[in-house]
């Protein structure tokens, strides 16, 4: 049994949901520091897209989680 992670965000329709999906589906992570990593990178993108005026307002960490998943 293959242990993998997720990055999980909050919507008020779906309440928890795998929105990280790329070309061939949904993405999952090998470890929780690399999801962890990757969660960062994308808060930070998006700090940076509110600074150059591109977004209104950046997502919150509270609005994100970090889940193991089992035979994805």
């Amino acid at each position: 049994m293959k242990t993998l992670y997720e990055v999980q965000e909050y919507n008020l329709c779906g309440g928890w949901i795998n929105n990280w999906h790329d070309e061939s589906g949904p993405t999952y992570f090998e470890s929780r520091t690399a999801a962890e990593t990757e969660l960062d990178y994308f808060l930070l993108d998006c700090d940076d897209e509110v600074e150059a005026g591109n977004m209104p307002d950046a997502p919150s960490i509270e609005d994100f989680r970090i889940v193991e998943v089992q035979n994805v």
